[in-house]
């Protein structure tokens, strides 16, 4: 297929030079992105795993980029050969569990960004048979019309004739190129985009493959569905051409910058350094941060970034070498929106929450100014100013000596970060693990801002700066609490209270699984997985025992850790029926869904054969009932434990407040429905009470 014409870009750019600006690159845009994943970060990256987190993320970060969150009918796929757009059960987790993921981090003040992938498509069983697809009362098709007429398929025996347009882009040799100058297809893409914002939760669009098709229908599609943020991936060194595919999308996208990206390679690398590199010359004069950030024209539309999930694969010739900490403290000092990748915040996750409170404190931007006060080989010295003060930042070994009135925010090998701010800021904090189910003892860091110093509680008390002073790693050993705040003792600021609930089980030697199978089974098998070992035989498993109330059910031994992988299938030895991959720690019922993409959805439902007991003469209060976000009720005597399940039975990662026999749960962020509340006695009794959010 022909390349993207760089003359059409380049006319592109020059006639949107007086395009207005639009609102999915934010103007002054003060967000951090995290890269929620990596390649092949199954288990990373799980739907629940980062809900699990989502604490933590959202206090660091304003925007979270999300996988391909489509069916592509695989359970490792990454998703960008995808199939399914409108069924969104994919490797990393159930259509349901993304949802949760997505509205815990909304409530939280985090938004989600999906991975877009619209330049090209696979189909379920052969190269063109695209799924058909309803939303909202509309149905969604495509076929061999709207695959661009130079795509493979073309020269394939067997396969359809695609009759689209020529491709407007660069050829994805894997799946079939759409036709974008189809309306069938615009109005196909719309409509998903309509789906991952209106129904999914998503806030905005990382959109995959930019130079795979012309750049006005991102604005199009902007324009079309809203949203508050819109980056493209376009994979390139060139700034004028980066520069031209923004244009050409009428300013109404940001994009990866890529020429930063291969200038941080060139600069530092394992062993050496020239950073020089880090510095280009604005107009042919003025020394400025590298890439896209160097020019005030461009500043506003570049994601800056040290690696992301193609380039950090292994072997890559692009992967980033050098000293990771030093990377991001250039970036956290510049311009443009600093994305993190998911590995690189997890093995440096205290270095850059340090660099990302420093940039929060100044309030830096994307569109902030620079002056580059020093660059040599191995020195980089710059000063940005935000609205509340101004940040260095040092990258390299030289020697350099701040101005006496900017205070060190953090520093470590070739790297220094210093700020002076206006007014003062509130200490951040950062606690990690986040809380959660255990099986192991954990062992809780925290970590503060310059200045200040951490304080916890672990007897559910609201912690101060009289509580107990942090000093060394505190080990949790069983079920408890912890709060902490961090403290400021000569601004006499509290940071926001972090309350972290660590539950310290042990692995059960055997899980229950029950599944009630779809019509016209008349058989049921369970194949199971612990990482890479199956626990029930070779697929397809081992046989299910049919009980009186239609489950079939299974106890699962052998595992040594958690979660263990679940497909039920019917046992067939041809015509296979089977469900998509089901994760569980604890024993779990299903029931089952649609049949998609020749596999059933299953819908995680309370165990109806575990009765939950409701013992007479025992008497809980619940109020208001229904309610809007506070619930009320009174603890029986000897009940201590509160669980939270919603409708699916689907257990709530929400901490109870306790003032002596009175409880409280806040469900603020969560959506309307029916909830159960779960009290379990000392003697082993439980009692369940439902509660309405409205």
């Amino acid at each position: 297929m022909k390349k993207i014409s760089i003359l059409l870009l380049l006319l592109t750019f020059i006639s949107a030079g007086n395009t207005p600006l639009k609102a999915q690159a934010p103007a002054q845009c003060q967000d951090v992105m995290l890269q929620a994943f990596y390649w092949d970060s199954y288990a990373a990256s799980r739907w629940t795993v980062l809900n699990s987190q989502a604490g933590e993320i959202a206090s660091n970060y304003s925007l979270v980029w999300l996988p391909p969150s489509g069916n592509a009918q695989s359970t490792n796929n990454m998703g960008y050969a995808p199939i399914w757009w409108f069924d969104q059960n994919s490797a990393f987790g159930t259509e349901a569990e993304l949802k949760t993921l997505i509205a815990s981090l909304n409530a939280r003040g985090a938004k989600s960004i999906a991975d877009v992938v619209v330049n090209h498509r696979s189909g379920a069983t052969n190269w063109t048979d695209f799924p058909t697809e309803t939303y909202n009362g509309t149905t969604y098709s495509m076929g061999p019309a709207q695959i661009c007429s130079t795509d493979e398929v073309a020269n394939e025996p067997g396969q359809a004739d695609p009759t689209g347009a020529p491709d407007t882009g660069e050829d994805f040799n894997g799946s079939r190129d759409l036709d974008h100058l189809s309306t069938i297809v615009r109005n196909n893409v719309k409509g998903y985009m309509h789906f991952l914002k209106n129904e999914m939760g998503y806030a905005g669009w990382r959109y995959d493959l930019t130079k795979g098709y012309s750049a006005s229908f991102v604005n199009e599609y902007n324009l079309a569905a809203g949203a508050y943020f819109s980056v493209g991936e376009y994979f390139d060194g060139s700034y004028d051409l980066c520069k031209a595919w923004v244009n050409g999308c009428s300013n109404n996208s940001t994009t990866f910058d890529f020429p930063l990206k291969f200038r941080l390679n060139a600069a530092m690398w394992n062993g050496g350094m020239d950073l020089t590199q880090l510095v280009w010359l604005m107009n042919g004069t003025t020394p400025q941060p590298a890439g896209l950030i160097h020019h005030p024209d461009t500043k506003r539309y570049a994601v800056t970034f040290v690696d992301n999930h193609d380039t950090y694969v292994t072997g890559n010739p692009n992967r980033f070498s050098g000293n990771v900490k030093a990377a991001y403290a250039f970036l956290m000092g510049s311009p443009g929106v600093p994305c993190v990748l998911l590995d690189h915040w997890n093995n440096n996750k205290a270095a850059i929450f340090a660099m990302i409170a420093a940039r929060r404190a100044v309030q830096l931007h994307s569109e902030c100014n620079v002056t580059v006060n020093q660059y040599t080989n191995n020195l980089y010295v710059s000063t940005a100013t935000g609205f509340n003060g101004s940040l260095i930042v040092k990258i390299g070994s030289g020697n350099y000596t701040p101005p006496n009135d900017y205070t060190l925010a953090t520093s470590g090998t070739d790297y220094a970060i210093w700020t002076k701010t206006n007014s003062p800021v509130a200490p951040s904090l950062l606690v990690t693990p986040s809380g959660g189910t255990y099986y192991t003892p954990q062992t809780v860091t925290m970590s503060t801002t310059a200045g200040a110093s951490v304080f916890y509680t672990t007897n559910n008390t609201p912690p101060t700066n009289n509580s107990t002073p942090y000093t060394v790693p505190v080990v949790v050993s069983n079920t408890q609490t912890l709060r902490a705040v961090a403290y400021n003792p000569v601004t006499h600021l509290y940071s926001p209270e972090v309350s972290n609930t660590y539950t310290i089980s042990s692995i059960p030697t055997t899980i229950r699984v029950r599944f009630k199978a779809p019509g016209g089974w008349n058989a049921c098998k369970v194949y199971s997985w612990s990482g890479s070992t199956p626990l029930c035989g070779a697929w397809p498993g081992s046989s299910m025992t049919l009980e009186d109330d239609g489950y079939y059910t299974y106890d699962i031994t052998g595992f040594t850790s958690l979660p263990i992988g679940v497909v039920f299938n019917n046992g067939a030895t041809s015509s296979t029926q089977q469900t998509v991959d089901l994760f569980t720690s604890e024993d779990k019922c299903w029931d089952a869904g649609t049949l998609t993409g020749g596999k059933y959805t299953a819908t995680e439902v309370p165990c109806p054969t575990v009765g939950i007991t409701d013992p007479e003469g025992i008497k809980c209060n619940i109020y208001p009932n229904p309610t809007h976000d506070v619930v009320n009720f009174t603890l029986p005597d000897n009940f201590r434990e509160v669980v939270v399940t919603s409708v699916l039975g689907r257990q709530l990662n929400i901490k109870p407040f306790r003032d002596s026999n009175t409880c409280r749960l806040d469900l603020t962020g969560y959506p309307s429905g029916v909830y159960y509340i779960t009290l379990s006695g000392s003697d082993g009794s439980r009692v369940t009470k439902m509660v309405i959010k409205n």
